[in-house]
């Protein structure tokens, strides 16, 4: 689909005021009580000891898994910090997927133990994607959350890494409704990281996004240090985002010393961990918009702002209380956009465009509500750009 935009520019004074609250506030945003939020522990550094390889020099997998959890590993990080990531951000030596069914609606007759139902050796030259998925999933707990209750397969993956100097693996189970996180067995990711695993490696796939799509429809499982920080580090761009009447998403893209000005905004809000949901939103209210922090390298970041609701500030690990002044310095650039004329007849929709919401949940400019945090955002039919 074509989309249009524009870019925003800053002065240079606003890039030496944003770079100045930028550098003093990255680390992390304080807690909404004014302390600021515990940092990540030091995991143990396990000695690397000899683990059960196959014919191919990759690890084997176990025959059986005990339970369905997708919450157990063969063996704890060795030769690494494994509370630091899921995964080293870097290409091992082998890479191998092993995917258990543990539930199938059709048959049923799954019960513990768990056999192996496939083994798949990643070669060298397609390990980027799996890497890539697993090192930048974000913190948070990997127990089952609340969420949709739709019926479908259930696999446990475990995946296998090997370095000169390393040995991790990963568990990970892929549901029908994204509910399970993954866990290396010290660092636990609250991404649903199996519905990917899922797709890149079953055939016939499962009818699911890719773990990530860019732009203001896109979505985003979480990144790195959004438990922390509403903007992690690394000077992400942005994007603000603001749904018409008709569905179609405005685009508005700040350069780089705007795109400062913002994360500065972001890093000096209390914050504390989100429940995924906000509630009291004015229907009447059309000021809410979403804000997408793209990087260079990783996911992108999501923060939906909904100054009537409570709380008005929500990303993929943190929300805040308050909105600063955040949706001033947005709204100088991305103005509101008007709801709906009252007087006006309302589409039953059968034209195809959008009611003023996304499907999947997000950020609407007539209902003001938010959806839960890891909730995929469809593509809207058009876009808008703004004017100058």
């Amino acid at each position: 689909m074509q989309r249009s935009a524009r870019r925003i520019a800053g002065s240079v004074a606003g890039v030496l005021l944003a770079g100045a609250l930028a550098a003093c506030g990255r680390a992390s945003n304080p807690g909404a009580d004014g302390t600021p939020l515990p940092l990540p522990t030091v995991g143990p550094m396990r000695p690397l000891t000899s683990q059960p390889l196959g014919a191919d020099g990759a690890l084997d997998c176990p025959a059986t898994l005990a339970d369905d959890s997708g919450t157990d590993v063969p063996a704890q990080p060795q030769g690494v910090d494994g509370n630091a990531r899921l995964l080293p951000d870097r290409r091992p030596d082998s890479l191998v997927v092993c995917r258990y069914p543990v539930l199938d609606i059709v048959t049923g007759g799954l019960t513990a133990p768990f056999a192996l139902g496939s083994r798949t050796v990643v070669p060298a030259d397609e390990q980027d994607e799996v890497v890539e998925l697993l090192s930048w999933a974000p913190r948070g707990t990997s127990e089952v959350r609340a969420c949709t209750q739709m019926a479908g397969n259930e696999s446990v993956h475990l995946v296998g890494a090997t370095y000169d100097d390393a040995i991790v693996w990963v568990a990970a189970k892929a549901d029908a409704n994204s509910c399970f996180g993954a866990t290396n067995g010290d660092f636990e990711s609250r991404a649903p990281v199996g519905v990917s695993l899922e797709r890149m490696f079953v055939e016939p796939g499962p009818e699911t996004p890719p773990a990530e799509a860019t732009g203001c429809a896109g979505w985003s499982f979480g990144r790195l240090g959004d438990d922390l920080s509403l903007a992690p580090a690394g000077d992400p761009m942005v994007t603000v985002c603001r749904l018409t009447a008709s569905g179609s998403w405005q685009v508005t893209e700040l350069d780089d010393d705007l795109s400062r000005q913002v994360v500065a905004e972001l890093l000096g809000l209390a914050v504390r961990p989100t429940t995924g949901w906000c509630e009291g939103a004015d229907p009447e209210a059309s000021d809410s918009f979403r804000l997408v922090l793209s990087y260079r390298e990783g996911p992108a970041v999501h923060v939906g702002v909904t100054p009537s609701c409570r709380p008005p500030v929500q990303g993929g690990g943190l929300e805040s209380p308050e909105v600063g002044g955040l949706v001033d310095l947005v709204e100088g650039w991305s103005p509101p956009i008007p709801g709906p004329d009252p007087d006006q007849p309302v589409s039953d929709g059968s034209n195809g465009e959008g009611t003023g919401s996304s499907e999947g949940g997000g950020s609407s400019e007539g209902g003001g509500t938010v959806a839960p945090r890891d909730q995929p955002q469809s593509e809207p039919d058009r876009t808008v750009t703004p004017s100058p």
